[in-house]
């Protein structure tokens, strides 16, 4: 008669594998960073409890420049651009973050930055833009950093919005000293005529992206050169933006 071999049981798994599956399903859970403000641990560059304290819901903002509300100078002298978003105050401690973005070789805070300011302008449901612009920096303070802060947070509210985000059409035709060690009395001047459009903006809705407002002038001149090359509107988001002086 035949014999057949009798059925055998699958082995147990070897305790390292099992070991090994563990880790592994833990490592996609558990934080692999610090949060950049408490230095807890932290899946994203802030953790959950500095994000809603430090980003989260703030007082009442000028709808035109995002300065604290009230704001009597957008009433007197309107900037070009129609609206402004923002996360929240360019203040300690977020003005921690900017640094390490734009001098501590971190270009990927801004795409994290950006996707904040893309989903704060989704929830906000503001008029959706046909393109994402970002403010360019001269050719040497490019090539001393190695990339554009701005073009990276551009990026991620691009991306999270499902937007074109443009790279060429906005540039600069002069370097300029950086506004920040500039009074305000001459910041104005200090960017006037600073940039260019290099393609085709007229009717298009454009967002215009940096990191930080403070005075306003950077984003005002090239808000002015796009509206001159005939964009329909220009809107601006900014990482922070900082608080007027008391």
């Amino acid at each position: 008669m035949p014999r057949f071999a009798a059925p055998t049981s699958p082995r147990a798994p070897r305790p390292r594998a099992t070991r090994e599956a563990l880790c592994d399903a833990l490592a996609h859970w558990l934080p692999r960073g610090l949060c950049q403000l408490c230095a807890l641990p932290s899946r994203a560059p802030l953790c959950s409890a500095c994000e809603e304290r430090y980003l989260g819901a703030s007082a009442a903002r000028c709808p035109r420049c995002a300065a604290r509300a009230p704001c009597g100078a957008c009433m007197l002298a309107p900037p070009p651009f129609a609206r402004t978003l923002t996360l929240g105050d360019y203040a300690p401690p977020l003005d921690r973050v900017i640094a390490r973005l734009k001098f501590g070789a971190q270009p990927a805070l801004g795409h994290w930055l950006g996707a904040l300011l893309g989903q704060r302008w989704a929830a906000a449901r503001l008029p959706r833009p046909d393109r994402v612009v970002a403010v360019p920096l001269s050719d040497a303070r490019l090539r001393a950093r190695g990339y554009n802060q701005a073009w990276e947070i551009a990026r991620g509210l691009a991306a999270t919005l499902r937007l074109h985000a443009d790279a060429t059409l906005l540039g600069r035709c002069r370097d300029t000293a950086a506004q920040s060690s500039l009074p305000r009395t001459q910041r104005a001047d200090n960017v006037r005529g600073a940039f260019v459009v290099r393609g085709r903006a007229r009717l298009a809705r454009v967002l215009l992206v940096d990191d930080v407002m403070t005075s306003g002038c950077t984003l005002q001149a090239a808000a002015g050169a796009l509206l001159r090359a005939g964009a329909a509107e220009v809107a601006v988001a900014v990482a922070l933006r900082t608080p007027a002086p008391e």
